[in-house]
């Protein structure tokens, strides 16, 4: 598997280096030993790297003994930066940045299972998407044709911005989980990408023939140009 030049790779590399900005530069409310998170991330660098230039096949790659250590390494680096479930963001800097910073650990804790999708290098594969049922729809309060959406699954909830005219409650979606985005003061963590699917498909990777990848490629190709 040529892995230096895959968009997984490339991808997760961002999410690292997006840790990595936001420690240096911080400014959250709530305290943070710098110290700390910068040795951990550079634990974490290390080990990516090793994985990234393994060449192995991506059968051998899902195995290997340096993913449970980068696996490690982010719920670590999750328990230091994330902020206490009681306190209150009441910025929508503040908002955006947290939100970037649960983007990219979640990057990282889901490429060995996108690794797992094969060889293929499809910029689609570098991200993972997810059926997601929607909870709650309310018109944008600044934007008319924008509508706030709360959906997810059993396990977690994202509130994502879309511009889908009739979108609807219980209605059963793929979702892009892609960088952060705030739409007139709302942060946006994901992007529609499917028409309503069955329900089954919740929580589970949607299969690319169901994705609308024009949207998405256009977007993974943003990222990766940070880091080529």
């Amino acid at each position: 598997m040529v892995t230096a030049d895959d968009y997984r790779f490339l991808v997760a590399e961002d999410a690292i280096n997006r840790i990595e900005n936001r420690v240096k530069l911080w400014g959250l409310p709530y305290p943070l030993n710098k110290a700390v998170a910068l040795e951990q991330i550079k634990k974490l660098k290390s080990t990516f790297m090793k994985i990234k230039y393994s060449y192995l096949p991506y059968t051998m790659l899902i195995e290997f003994e340096e993913f449970k250590n980068l696996e490690q390494f982010v719920r670590e680096l999750a328990s230091i930066l994330l902020p206490p479930k009681t306190l209150k963001l009441d910025t929508t800097t503040t908002k955006l940045a947290v939100a970037e910073i649960r983007y990219a650990l979640s990057v990282l804790l889901g490429l060995r299972n996108r690794i797992a999708l094969g060889d293929g290098n499809n910029p689609e594969y570098a991200i993972d998407i997810v059926g997601v049922e929607v909870g709650y729809v309310e018109k944008h309060p600044k934007a008319k044709k924008l509508w706030v959406t709360k959906a997810g699954t059993e396990q977690f909830s994202l509130t994502i911005v879309t511009n889908i005219q009739g979108i609807k409650k219980g209605e059963l979606r793929g979702a892009a989980i892609l960088p952060p985005i705030a739409f007139f003061d709302i942060v946006s963590e994901a992007m529609y990408c499917t028409n309503p699917l069955e329900k089954s498909f919740k929580g589970k990777r949607i299969p690319s023939n169901f994705v609308h990848k024009v949207e998405i490629i256009n977007v993974v190709e943003s990222i990766v140009e940070n880091v080529r």
